[in-house]
């Protein structure tokens, strides 16, 4: 018979083979799961500690889970709140009444509430001022400002122009960099217009809920939403500020440098909603809106690894001072205001507060010998 084909047998293993390749894959293992543990480490160790002052609003808590939780798919990377101190404003009921609900849901989010601002600025890389009241933002950045941590200031910065400047004059004595904004400067709408989606803004109107609070500025306690996105739209430059108030609500009309005019509707009865529009002169866009809280945490977390503000200076007084003109419009039933002369009385109020709280933010000159 011709020989039949005979199947090929696999070559037998080699004593001990098999557990070459289970110890091979071993070691890849392990140096796999070693390079995913240096990883982690490297990114804990750049990972930015973050203390929150003031837990009388939302904000805390939204921010906070934007920063601490990486498995949630809105995670905002580079930082995590580690530390907080409660106290806000002493006495507006509704910033007080909030306090230990939200020190009790940011325990709940891993963050060690401490006894005050010197503790928290001693175990943080860079700071959240989010209490409501911005009569205490002033001596609240005080000690952030003299421990050099960058620091960011949520609405409104202050709540008069002159202690706004103030702490802007001390972070540049200290150089330590400070930036403020409401979370509708970063509308999705609103900065499309703002880079260029209908060309040159010839004028702007928008409007915002505007409750207000006796014990700041009219507009500074709500309306400031609205009228950030007013100045996001048409930049620094306004001139003139006139305002009219009346049961149905507030119109304050700014006229800027160059012409151009931007409206406030402040929404006090009736519907009231974030919104505006913007013509330029490749369209008309609506403005205004509110796309939540992550796009504002994106900011401050480039912010606090560069220390560039993403917002200017200037833009801000120009903003304090467009609403500080519109109680001074009112004042004077309707008259127009000049926004230079609002400036200029600020900067006098301003400078004696500088040097009264410039000790505590400067560093000693070291002793002649």
């Amino acid at each position: 018979m011709p020989n039949q084909p005979t199947t090929p047998r696999p070559p037998r293993p080699r004593p001990g083979s098999s557990i070459n390749a289970c110890r091979g894959g071993a070691m890849l293992i392990a140096l796999l799961l070693g390079t995913l543990l240096a990883r982690a480490a490297r990114a804990a160790e750049t990972e930015l500690r973050i203390g929150i002052i003031g837990l009388d609003t939302s904000h805390v808590v939204a921010f906070t889970e934007l920063l601490n939780r990486p498995d949630d798919v809105r995670h905002v990377p580079g930082g995590r709140v580690v530390a907080a101190y409660p106290q806000g404003s002493r006495d507006i009921e509704s910033s007080v009444s909030r306090v230990p609900g939200y020190t009790d849901k940011l325990r709940g989010l891993g963050v060690e509430i401490v006894p005050s601002i010197e503790a928290l600025v001693a175990g943080v890389d860079a700071v959240l001022l989010e209490s409501n009241d911005g009569r205490v933002h002033l001596e609240q950045a005080v000690p952030v400002l003299a421990a050099g941590k960058p620091l960011f200031i949520d609405k409104p910065m202050a709540a008069s122009l002159a202690d706004a400047i103030t702490i802007f004059t001390l972070a540049r004595a200290r150089q330590v960099p400070v930036f403020s904004t409401s979370t509708l400067r970063y509308g999705e709408s609103t900065q499309a217009v703002r880079h260029g989606s209908i060309g040159h803004v010839f004028g702007c109107d928008t409007s915002s809920p505007c409750t207000m609070e006796p014990t700041h500025p009219d507009l500074f306690w709500y309306g400031i939403h609205g009228c950030e996105a007013l100045f996001t739209v048409l930049g620094p430059g306004c001139r003139t500020v006139r305002r009219t108030s009346t049961p149905a609500g507030e119109l304050v009309v700014g006229v800027w440098d160059d012409g151009r005019i931007g409206t406030y509707r402040g929404l006090t009865v009736g519907q009231r909603a974030y919104g505006g529009t913007a013509f330029g002169a490749r369209g008309i866009a609506p403005v205004g809106e509110n796309s939540g809280y992550r796009p504002l945490v994106v900011e401050i977390m480039e912010f606090f690894r560069t220390g560039r503000p993403p917002v200017d200076e200037r833009e801000t007084v120009e903003l304090l001072a467009f609403m500080e003109a519109a109680d001074e419009s009112r004042r004077l039933e309707g008259a127009s205001v000049d926004l230079a002369d609002i400036i200029a009385r600020a900067e006098a109020a301003a400078a004696d507060l500088v040097e009264r709280y410039r000790p505590q933010v400067l560093p000693a000159a070291p002793a002649a010998r």
